[in-house]
């Protein structure tokens, strides 16, 4: 009887606490009853299909906030229409979490039935009707957490001025006065705008202000499967407003060559100029100061003033996303700041500005032909240091009409082109390794960069490895204040090292390795090289003492036995040190070696031993010094990069050798000369 009774007990007591978290459905037929359902928590509201207009609500009424939670909110086939001039203010707010508002439309429309601007003289004259804005606020606010958006499409109509972009001012320092029009705004209010999602939302943004952006402590947003899309307008049709109360005719078709729009005729003037493509709305996805980390996933923007523009974010990833016919700039990313998979023109403005110099970015893009790109702009404007970026290129008709380029004014960063376009480094650049293989030119006006060219881009990938076996010094993932120059034993080295300056490289397998070795030129003495595993502080596998060779270019490999056991993959991080200021030393690759690949520790490169051509396609040629054939042992091996022996040559009784390597996979080997005294390595590369 106790068991039965206990049973009945656990039964009642599941029940209630399933009946708790079933969400009561509410169905409501009128924007009335819609306004005050969502105000509730805990509910599944299906608001019933059909055209639903703002304006039917009383007008101190027309606010829908969505102040309950845990709510799942149905609007699907429902249009919810506002009419321009009918309200002042954000009027669809979601202040409450964990909200799920699927499908259904908002669209704002004018009462003259005007479906799209072509005369924007009479729609700027008509500021009470026409051009009338919600004073900056957009039609929808999120400030509550963890909520999600998901299938809504919105129509954003109504702003002053429209027709001119921000040729008349954008804040508090305009000319005419502004009265601003947005779409959604994440904001972090008391203590809001943490963890929300759009997804699928579908924005036609034809004001002037922004499309989706974040403001005041946002964060953990993600904005998935949007597609936001304004309108352009070419400069030359601004000389068609020549009515006494146009803008254009206002300001004598010129425009502010400072800050202060406010003082008309304008202290210093530019006149409009022909040819410039005008962005007619603001930013399409945009995150402002204080604002945190941002997700943009498989998103597309065309045709706003700025595409994808996050430089203000604390962090952001963009993931196959693309910007296209964006009118100031159609990328832009905060220091630290990824790009993967994504793509994007230059038709009437830079791919990327690299707004603020921000730096330290990792970006993988490729570039949409722009055959017809118009006005005054370089191809992308690369700005801000230590960047690794790959530029791809899409098919499509070559850019003759104009010639355009990639224009780096920053240093130390990794630039792989693999595109028909021309690289400019500007005078003030150095530090940079430009790797081109589409053909493009490179033109250097700066100091020690270093200029590598391809005939084919998979041999790229090959020249960098990043494997236990080979790691290139300049392939870094990250660091810290070294710079990339070119080596006097070809390719090249970091250098300009000071002391607490690291590398690092990302996911290195050192299951089983030994010892590790480090290329280097100094002429101090004092110097060693930390090798850490997980972060800088983390577990500190070796130090490898720095040998004073007496100049920056006398290379020598140093060495150093592991005295514990290694496992697993890591990222493992290479932190110089010195007690004197200034350059310590420099470094061309580090190598981990377990007893497959050597079992000398001591790993002597003589600079002596020639091997050629490298990279190579058929035969590599080995040139030794008759001072290496003491012994009738000589062994030649030939190693990939995961330690396995694919050629080997025993013995060597001339200083000449020629290997067979066609039949090779392509990729990065490693070529081992063991006299029995001492053990020379060389890396070579099979194309």
């Amino acid at each position: 009887m106790k068991q039965l009774y206990l049973f009945r007990i656990f039964f009642i007591v599941s029940v209630l606490f399933v009946f708790q978290h079933i969400k009561a459905q509410t169905v409501v037929g009128s924007l009335a009853e819609f306004r005050t359902a969502v105000q509730n928590s805990n509910q599944n509201i299906v608001f019933t299909a059909g055209n639903y207009n703002l304006e039917d609500l009383p007008s101190g009424s027309r606010v829908i906030t969505c102040s309950g939670s845990n709510n799942i909110i149905d609007m699907t086939g429902v249009r919810i229409k506002t009419l321009v001039g009918s309200i002042r203010e954000v009027y669809f707010v979601i202040s409450g979490d964990n909200n799920e508002l699927r499908n259904g439309a908002i669209e704002d429309y004018y009462q003259s039935g005007l479906e799209e601007v072509t005369d924007f003289s009479a729609y700027n004259n008509d500021r009470a009707h026409l051009a009338y804005g919600l004073k900056g606020d957009p039609v929808m606010s999120i400030t509550g957490n963890g909520n999600l958006v998901d299938g809504l499409e919105m129509i954003v109509k109504g702003s002053f001025p429209y027709g001119y972009g921000s040729q008349y001012g954008i804040g508090s320092t305009n000319t005419f006065g502004l009265n601003k029009r947005c779409g959604i705004l994440i904001t972090g209010v008391d203590g809001g705008g943490v963890g929300n999602t759009l997804d699928s939302v579908t924005m036609y943004h034809y004001a002037f202000g922004h499309g989706i952006f974040m403001q005041n402590g946002a964060t953990e947003t993600i904005i998935k499967n949007c597609y936001v899309e304004g309108r352009m307008r070419l400069s030359d049709d601004m000389y068609n407003d020549t009515e006494t109360y146009d803008l254009p005719y206002l300001t004598n078709y010129t425009f502010p060559s400072g800050e202060d729009y406010r003082t008309l005729p304008f202290v210093e003037s530019y006149p409009i100029p022909y040819d410039v493509m005008y962005p007619l709305s603001e930013d399409g996805i945009r995150s402002y100061n204080n604002t945190g980390s941002v997700t943009v996933e498989n998103c597309t923007v065309k045709q706003m003033r700025g595409g994808i523009r996050l430089y203000l974010a604390s962090s952001a990833t963009v993931i196959n996303s693309k910007a296209i016919d964006c009118g100031d700039t159609n990328f832009n990313l905060p220091s630290g700041g990824t790009i993967a998979g994504s793509s994007g023109n230059f038709s009437f403005a830079p791919l990327s500005d690299f707004r603020l110099n921000r730096s330290n970015q990792n970006i993988e893009m490729t570039i949409i032909p722009s055959p017809n790109a118009i006005g005054p702009h370089n191809l992308a404007d690369v700005q801000g240091n230590g960047h690794n970026i790959v530029f791809h290129r899409t098919d499509g008709p070559l850019d003759t009409s104009e010639t355009r380029a990639i224009v780096v004014s920053g240093n130390n960063s990794t630039i792989t082109n693999e595109t028909e376009y021309d690289i400019v480094l500007e005078s003030s650049t150095s530090g940079n390794t430009i790797k081109s293989c589409g053909g493009g030119t490179v033109t250097d006006h700066g100091t020690n960069n270093v200029i590598l060219t391809f005939d084919n881009c998979e041999d790229i990938d090959n020249s960098c490895p990043k494997t236990a076996a080979l790691m290139e010094a300049e392939c870094y993932d990250s660091m810290l204040g070294v710079q990339t120059e070119t080596s006097s034993e070809g390719g090249s080295n970091i250098g300009y090292i000071e002391n607490d300056n690291w590398v690092k490289f990302n996911g290195i397998d050192v299951t089983g390795m030994q010892s590790i070795h480090a290329r280097t030129a100094s002429k101090y003495d004092g110097g060693y090289i930390e090798v850490r595993l997980g972060n800088l502080t983390g577990t500190l596998i070796a130090s490898i003492p720095v040998t004073n060779r007496g100049g920056w270019q006398n290379w020598g490999t140093d060495s150093i036995t592991i005295q514990n056991g290694i496992e697993g993959v890591h990222d493992v991080y290479f932190v110089f040190k010195s007690s004197r200021a200034g350059s310590i030393f420099n470094v061309n690759w580090f190598s981990f070696t377990s007893p497959l690949l050597s079992k000398k520790e001591p790993v002597l490169i003589d600079k002596s031993i020639r091997v050629f051509p490298n990279p190579v396609a058929k035969e590599l040629t080995l040139l030794l010094p008759n001072e290496n054939l003491n012994s009738s042992d000589v062994k030649v091996a030939l190693y990939n990069i995961k330690g396995q022996k694919v050629m080997e040559v025993s013995p060597i009784h001339n200083n000449s050798l020629s290997l067979n390597v066609s039949h090779l996979e392509k990729g990065v080997y490693v070529l081992i000369i063991n006299d029995g005294l001492k053990t020379i390595t060389k890396k070579v590369v099979k194309i």
